[in-house]
Parts: structure tokens; C-alpha cells; sequence
């Protein structure tokens, strides 16, 4: 039986290339494709695994856990996105 996987199988920078802010853009020609969750777990592992893209891709999940939770948090977050709005800045 032939394999009937495409060119771009497994390939990082085709199927999960990252934005220039590092984070991972899905691609919309792989969204119907039948091998996408092979495809991408090839992928993952070709580059290190899930905890390296996380910290490569300067995962924020550390800096949220230092941060106050519940309404003080959401408080919190809600003004700084505000102020980076009226700024014209974008929020971290």
C-alpha cells in the first residue's frame, strides 16, 4: 500500500509555523486534511516535544500563575488591557 501521507507531513515550519510574536499558527489547508493529528504529533515530537513549543513559544501559563486570581485578578487584567487600549499599545 502506498503512503498516501502529503509532502508537508510532519514538517514544522508548513503545518505549525510560528508568528513573529513566536506563537504556533495553525494552517487552514491542513484543516481538512485526514492525516492533521498524526501529522502535527510527528511534528511536535520533531521538535522536542509539547513542553519545549510552550516554552519556546513564551507560553504565558508561569507569569499567569504569579498573578491574583478570581475577581481581583480579572480586575486587574481588565485594566491593564484598557490602559494598553488607550495606549494603542497591545496587552502582554
Amino acid at each position: 500500500m502506498p503512503d498516501s501521507r502529503p509532502s508537508c507531513f510532519g514538517i514544522s515550519e508548513q503545518c505549525m509555523p510560528r508568528d513573529e510574536n513566536g506563537i504556533i499558527q495553525p494552517q487552514e489547508n491542513c484543516r481538512h486534511c485526514d492525516h492533521l493529528r498524526e501529522c502535527l504529533q510527528e511534528a511536535i515530537d520533531a521538535c522536542g516535544g509539547v513542553e519545549k513549543l510552550k516554552s519556546d513559544s513564551g507560553s504565558q501559563s508561569a507569569q499567569r500563575k504569579a498573578e491574583p486570581e478570581g475577581v481581583v485578578g480579572a480586575i486587574l487584567r481588565w485594566s491593564e488591557r484598557k490602559r494598553a487600549a488607550q495606549r494603542g499599545g497591545t496587552t502582554p
